[in-house]
């Protein structure tokens, strides 16, 4: 399913993590109660398979836990780099949300003069995510050029010792303090 769509203000984009923690808390409730009926392999054959999990943005329908834990998190990390930007580039706004196998930016400014790419994973480095977001953030036309990034062990806010080539690098609410 693409997920596609302009978010305006801080408002809608609370709208969107509500959504997201109601299908976590519907997971959570769905494996309290399959964890006391299941053998551990039935338990998790289903949270890989299908039978446990919901989308993130849609608690009606059913998605396999695995997918749904990837992409809360890059959802997630998406919802933190759009906080950063409106509140640091207010005047960009609206800017729109492109999720998973969307085509575009990760995040871009409705008026075009901003790009950012967007993931969460255990190290910057792993599978060298941030250099291939970095390159793909250079091909854009955006004036403004971002990869946003939700790692365990990083603080809050600009990383210059990862930037390059005008690209600005932030690091969003560590995965440990969430």
């Amino acid at each position: 399913m693409l997920k596609s769509f302009t978010v305006n203000d801080i408002g809608e984009l609370k709208q969107l993590e509500q959504k997201l923690y109601e299908s976590m808390g519907k997971t959570l409730s769905q494996i309290s109660s399959e964890i006391t009926s299941n053998s551990s392999q039935a338990l998790f054959s289903k949270m890989k398979f299908g039978g446990i999990g919901y989308d993130p943005l849609n608690s009606k329908r059913e998605l396999n836990i695995i997918e749904q834990i990837n992409q809360s998190f890059t959802y997630l990390a998406s919802f933190y780099a759009l906080e950063v930007l409106f509140t640091e580039y207010t005047e960009l706004a609206p800017f729109r949300l492109n999720l998973g196998t969307a085509p575009g930016s990760d995040i871009e400014s409705e008026c075009g003069g901003l790009a950012a790419e967007v993931f969460a994973a255990v190290a910057p480095t792993s599978n060298q995510k941030l250099k291939k977001d970095i390159i793909k953030v250079l091909e854009t036309n955006a004036n403004l050029k971002f990869v946003f990034f939700m790692c365990p062990n990083f603080e809050l806010g600009r990383q210059p010792k990862l930037e390059r080539e005008g690209v600005m690098i932030w690091a969003l609410k560590g995965a440990n303090k969430i």
